[in-house]
């Protein structure tokens, strides 16, 4: 499994790491979406990098990296909600794409052994 989690962090970090630059570059978008998007998705994507490449985490980093992967669920949560109601444009299930990954890391993580 943790090989699995290995590739997976490394295409959520590249993917994210793409939509962060381009996202800087696109016209349009609101200030919160584009901090989803050159914020909370690389930070997620990192906690996720590491979680992967460390064989034994501190309960605190655990917990940060539990914490950087739920807020970056929860912020495309809110995002396709808002979305498929009208608020904003753009596909309600893309940013449901977003969060596939992180959803799976979160899963793993608590699996994890910790080093206390």
């Amino acid at each position: 499994m943790r090989v699995l989690i290995i590739v997976l962090a490394i295409i959520q970090f590249l993917f994210a790491g793409f939509t962060g630059a381009v996202g800087g570059f696109a016209d349009g978008g609101e200030l919160w979406e584009r901090i989803v998007l050159m914020g909370i998705h690389p930070l997620a994507a990192i906690g996720l990098l590491v979680m992967a490449f460390v064989p034994r985490i501190k309960p605190a980093g655990l917990h940060i990296i539990r914490a950087l992967l739920a807020v970056n669920i929860i912020a495309d949560a809110t995002l396709a909600a808002l979305i498929y109601g009208g608020v904003t444009k753009g596909d309600w299930w893309l940013p449901l794409l977003f969060s596939v990954i992180p959803v799976i890391g979160l899963g793993y993580s608590f699996g994890r052994k910790v080093r206390g």
